[in-house]
This record gives C-alpha cells, structure tokens and sequence, in this order.
C-alpha cells in the first residue's frame, strides 16, 4: 500500500477525500453489474390454444423472463427470512404473489377489448446479470385483431427498468423497448418488420404506417429511431462503460496547465530579452506552444473516442449478429478490469503505449457488453439490423455528449495549478478502486 500513499501526498486531503468518495460509492452500489441496467424481457410468436379452451385456435404465445432482484424490489414478501439471499424455497412460496403482480402490471387488449392471460412459472433462468424467473401465458387473438400492451412493472421503482420485446407475429419479426415510466404501451401488430421489406419500406413505414392498424408493420428506420433512444439510455445508465471513457479522457489535456509560481529574482527592464532564440518574442513563443498543446490535446481526444468507437461497434455488431457468441461471466468482470488498467497506466505511463490503442482494444471488450441486451432480448430477422443500427448510433450520441461535458469541465479546470494532482491522479486513484471493487464482485458472482 506504500504506492498509494506516494500518490496521496500532493494535496493529500483533496485525494483522499476522492477515494473515500469512490470507496462510499463502492458501498452504496445496488449491483455488482453496473453496466447492466434494469431488464425483463418478452418472447412474442403465434401459438395454437388447445382444443376446449377459450379462444381456441390461433393465439399467441408469450413468455417473460423476469429477474429476480426486481421482484425482491417489488414484493417485500419474497425475500421471507429478510437475509437478502433469495433461495428456491421462498421463490417457490411467492409464486402466487409474483404471477398476480405480473399480471397486474402487464395489461392486455385484443382489438380493444381486455384481455387476462393466465401466466404460469416454468422455471429459474441464469443470465449475465443474475437469475431470472421465466412465465409463460397464451393470449387468445387472432392474427387480424391488434395486439396491445400497456406495460407497468416497476413502475415507481426503478425508473431505469425496461421491458425489451422481441419474437415473430404472423411473419413478422418484434423489436420493441418499452419503459414504464415512459413509452409504456405498444401494438405488437406495427412493431414488426416483414422479412425482406424493411430495406424497401423503411422510409414510408417511419412516416405514413398507421400504428395501430393490425398488420401495418412498423418500417425499418422507424425501428432504428426507436432504438436510438434505448442506445442513449444504455450507456447513460452504463456507469461501467462511462469509468472507463473517464479514464480514457483524464490524462487528455485541452488547454495549457497554468505552471506552479515559483520566486524568482526580478530582473532589470535593460535585462530582459527581446527575442528568443527562434527569433520570436516570449510572449509570441508562448502562445504558439499554447497553440501547439491545446491542437495535441484535440488531436488525442479525437483520435481516442474514434478508436473507441470503431472497436465496439465491431464487437457489437458481431455478437448482435450472432456471429460471436461469448459469456457475461468473463465479459463483466473484463471491463471492470479495463477500467483499472486504463487508470493505473495513468498513474504509472508505459513508454510507446498510445491511449488510442487501449481504446481500441477495451472498446473490442465493451461491445460485447453493448451487445447483451440485444441478444438476451431475442431480436432477429429483419428487425435486427435496423434495431442494431439503432442502438449502435444511440451508443454514440450517449457517448459524445458525456465527452462534450468532460470536455467543458476539463477546459475550465485544466489551467488550475492543481489539475493534474487533484484531478487527473486522484481520479485516477478513485476509478481504480471503484474497478477493483466491480472485479471483485463480479468475479465471485461468475463463480
């Protein structure tokens, strides 16, 4: 630990008070899993009723994956013993609870009319950020009535929660986000994209299909700008993802650090040079290395979030596709890892090693992370391309307006005589245990 009472003596006070802000956050963290927000998801396809039951014939067959931690967040009743362990028992237990709450929450029409789905659990399911309980119902509808869904669970609870659709109606492949607090309601009949026409019918499917005509799918770009928003709350939600973007942009210096004062004897007017050695005057040669310093620093930031971009938009259209397969279990834990090692190499610079290498190759990381809510969500077919098209441009919207922030924040601080101790090493320090804290946890969850 003596490393890092070396870094804590300049301005002491001022870093530490930032590390045990990083410990208390460490602390307070609600999940290991930051860069995986709030998530249940919804499998849509037709079905076939069973004979003598109401609404025989063609139906649709639904099946949600819920995870567990939301329901322990909504029902106070499921964790019994209150020891904050939830265990198959008391899952068992609360079933009647968690199907009446589902049910309640997940409000149903069919060409307007009310519609009550009987949900039965199936099962527990693990998936990249914890345990998940799997229902299923079949909702009586024909293939010419509009399907509706007006969506509420935690609503009031975790204004970060979404509810991601995907699947196939008569046809046509799902792609839908919907959000309690927000967009909570859809027609499952228009958000659809018929196999082969999204390219063809993106255009006019944006702007003059009927939503909520039954068999009006929704178009192409209307499902890529449906997706930009969910992109944008992705990685503002991604705490993770955005550590390691500060991590990234710490050492980056866009203006000319104002130089610690030091006492110096004051020369004679007589003594002073008029011109420097280039032939320039001081005060010319100092603002053309302003120049020079702030044109480097620019040069660097671009050149950065670039190598960013381009190596997880690679990961996420790859794993999107479904042309890579990897598991959370040792993505996680990578970019929490990404994360320390982007700090400590600002603490302790290796010599040749470019910042926008490291971009490039975490950035290859983190989009396999992007890449879990499109693929846990089960979109495919036509929808896909669109919606991961959607979400790639959100991802870098999100991205440029916290480095346009950063920016701002970094031109106003970087000429303090303190910047570079206080912000960029004891940022630095910080992030670095907020990453040994996130590896930690998610490694002994991966085991």
């Amino acid at each position: 630990m003596h490393w890092i009472t070396g870094l804590l003596r300049p301005h002491g006070r001022s870093l530490r008070a930032m590390v045990a802000v990083a410990l208390t956050a460490a602390a307070l963290a609600p999940s290991a899993w930051a860069h995986k927000a709030s998530d249940a998801y919804l499998r849509v396809t037709d079905a076939l009723a069973p004979q003598g039951t109401a609404g025989a014939g063609a139906s649709i067959g639904l099946v949600l994956s819920v995870a567990l931690k939301d329901v322990d967040a909504a029902l106070e009743q499921l964790d019994a013993d209150g020891d904050r362990q939830l265990t198959w028992g008391e899952v068992r237990q609360s079933m009647p609870a968690i199907v009446q709450w589902v049910g309640q929450g997940m409000l149903w029409q069919c060409d307007g009319t009310a519609t009550v789905p009987a949900w039965r659990f199936e099962a527990l399911e693990q998936r990249t950020d914890g345990r998940y309980a799997r229902l299923a119902a079949t909702l009586p509808c024909a293939p010419a009535q509009a399907v509706t869904l007006r969506y509420g669970l935690m609503q009031g609870i975790d204004p970060t929660h979404r509810l991601l659709v995907g699947g196939a109606l008569s046809g046509q492949t799902l792609a839908a986000v919907l959000a309690p607090d927000g967009r909570s309601g859809t027609d499952l009949r228009s958000a659809g994209s018929r196999a082969g026409q999204a390219g063809a019918d993106g255009a006019e499917g944006a702007q003059g299909a009927d939503p909520t005509e039954p068999g009006a799918p929704r178009g192409g770009v209307a499902t890529l700008l449906h997706f930009v928003t969910e992109g944008v709350h992705h990685i503002l939600s991604g705490y993770d993802h955005l550590a390691f973007l500060l991590a990234l942009l710490l050492p980056i210096s866009l203006a000319q650090p104002q130089p610690q004062p030091q006492p110096q004897p004051q020369p004679r007017h007589r003594d002073l040079p008029l011109h420097t050695e280039s032939g320039t005057t001081p005060i010319a040669e100092t603002l053309a290395s302003g120049a020079r310093d702030r044109f480097a620093g620019i040069k660097a930031l671009l050149l950065t979030v670039t190598c960013f971009t381009v190596g997880h938009s690679i990961t996420l259209a790859l794993a999107g596709l479904g042309w890579v397969t990897v598991s959370g279990n040792w993505v996680e834990p990578a970019i929490a890892i990404s994360i320390g090692i982007s700090a400590l190499l600002n603490l302790f610079p290796v010599q040749g090693l470019r910042s926008s290498w490291l971009a490039l190759g975490f950035g290859l990381v983190h989009g396999l992370g992007f890449s879990g809510v499109l693929v846990e969500a089960g979109v495919a077919g036509a929808s896909l391309l669109w919606a991961l098209a959607g979400f790639n441009l959100g991802v870098e919207v999100g991205q440029l307006m916290v480095v346009a922030l950063w920016c701002a924040v970094s031109v106003a601080l970087t000429r303090r005589a303190w910047y570079r101790s206080v912000v960029v090493r004891g940022g630095s320090v910080a992030l670095l245990v907020l990453s040994l804290y996130w590896t930690v946890q998610r490694l002994a969850f991966a085991g």
